[in-house]
């Protein structure tokens, strides 16, 4: 399988995510240039509940569908952020990921995204209030 997004596009696409939000082009660079990319056919499954998580994945292209409990949570488009909670978090999937369409997913492994935490602690705030934001979402007040 050959690699789809040059490191620039993949670049590209990690800048315009709020889950990113505050990283130095620098960094996102060298996240870009250790993912890989996995493409997924519709209906493959990309990650499933209660399976261990060491990674997350930034969808580059198509759309996937999550799915808690057998009950749809999301539906993700390109931008978006699908993984980070067994990442930052290590423990089982706390969902079921499927591709709705073909698509082309970014996996960035849990040492990489470790490594940006510990020596960027501005990105490490930016991500805890990316995720706040989408619990206040899902969680009653």
């Amino acid at each position: 399988m050959s690699a789809r997004f040059i490191t620039i596009e993949r670049v590209a696409l990690l800048q315009s995510l709020e889950f990113f939000e505050g990283a130095p082009t620098h960094v996102l660079a060298a996240i870009a240039e250790h993912a890989t990319e996995v493409e997924l056919a519709a209906g493959e499954q990309l990650m499933v509940e209660g399976d261990d998580g060491d990674c997350l994945y930034v969808v580059a292209s198509g759309r996937v569908r999550v799915v808690q409990g057998g009950r749809t949570i999301a539906e993700l488009g390109v931008g978006d952020v699908v993984g980070e909670l067994a990442v930052l978090s290590p423990g089982p999937r706390s969902a079921t990921a499927n591709a709705l369409e073909a698509c082309t997913v970014l996996r960035v492994g849990a040492e990489v995204l470790d490594e940006l935490l510990l020596d960027h602690p501005d990105v490490t705030r930016g991500i805890i209030e990316v995720l706040v934001r989408r619990l206040r979402k899902i969680a009653p007040s």
